[in-house]
């Protein structure tokens, strides 16, 4: 393959024709990516930028229950960017206000990262913390779609908690890939993705994350000869929704390429074809000039 043309796509999210930060559509002008009948197309993913300012806790993530003798309380914790003990204090003033009828209080553990749930007055005998599957499961350091009993009036986090919404971004498109993953769909086995990069989180809160691809392995192999629309998306490691606060920038190089072994064997038959005229035409001119002879 022969790269014959390059250039650089520089996008942005607030540049977009439709959508949110998060997901969002591009109009471009039809002339500009485009190639020739002969040629295909490809854009690589050179560098993204990205703001790492998201809140921690979004609404796919702030949910748990708790049931105290078998009547459920369901507790949703506001939005926003937490550390651990911000987490505390919230979660105290939220049980308080949720009035399941007996005092529920929590505690930090700072050398074992994990919340002890306290039941001061426990009432009968099912008294669990419950989360779904999209809840507050990490933030609060139990596993996901799990129960877990209240014993002795206590109920301590299984594992450490967890303060990152996320560990590592992908960045998706609805241009044709060859990547696969298993937690897309229905998540029973591995097939093609939409996500064609993965952007860790390597910087802390409040800093841009910078991505730089250094040796092309991020791909898109273009089937139209001419592109004028193309929709973006972000979302976590598990294919979950995150609510981006601000816009992100980054750039794609379109190459053009051609096929030197096609084009050779195009060019040889061509040639091939033009000798076999000449030979022909050679051949006409030969029997005219013996029948010439003849009758002369």
């Amino acid at each position: 393959m022969k790269v014959v043309d390059k250039q650089l796509l520089f996008i942005s999210s607030d540049e977009r024709n439709s959508g949110n930060i998060s997901d969002f559509t591009l109009t471009l002008p039809s002339h500009l990516i485009a190639c020739q009948q002969h040629q295909r197309m490809r854009m690589v993913l050179n560098d993204v930028v990205m703001p790492y300012t998201w809140y921690n806790v979004q609404s796919s993530n702030n949910t748990f229950q708790i049931v105290v003798n078998g009547f459920t309380f369901d507790v949703t914790i506001p939005e926003g960017s937490y550390h651990a003990i911000q987490l505390r204090t919230k979660l105290n003033e939220l049980l308080v206000t949720a009035n399941i009828g007996t005092d529920v209080t929590v505690s930090f553990l700072e050398t074992s990262s994990k919340f002890t749930f306290t039941m001061a007055n426990p009432v009968g005998t099912h008294n669990d913390l419950v989360f779904a599957i999209k809840g507050a499961h990490r933030l609060l350091g139990f596993s996901k779609s799990s129960t877990n009993a209240f014993v002795d009036g206590v109920c301590q986090s299984v594992n450490a908690v967890s303060m990152m919404f996320a560990d590592a971004l992908y960045l998706h498109s609805d241009l044709l890939n060859t990547n696969v993953d298993k937690r897309a769909g229905e998540k029973t086995s591995f097939h093609l993705s939409t996500a064609f990069a993965k952007i860790m989180i390597n910087t802390s809160p409040f800093n841009n994350i910078i991505f730089q691809n250094v040796n092309d392995d991020y791909m898109l192999n273009l089937l139209d000869r001419r592109v004028t629309e193309m929709h973006f998306w972000v979302t976590t490691s598990e294919h979950g929704i995150i609510a981006l606060n601000d816009d992100f920038s980054f750039t794609m190089k379109v190459e053009v390429v051609e096929d030197d072994e096609k084009t050779l064997v195009e060019q040889n038959k061509g040639l091939a074809e033009l000798m076999r005229l000449l030979l022909l035409q050679n051949h006409v001119i030969n029997e005219g000039a013996k029948n010439s002879i003849k009758k002369v």
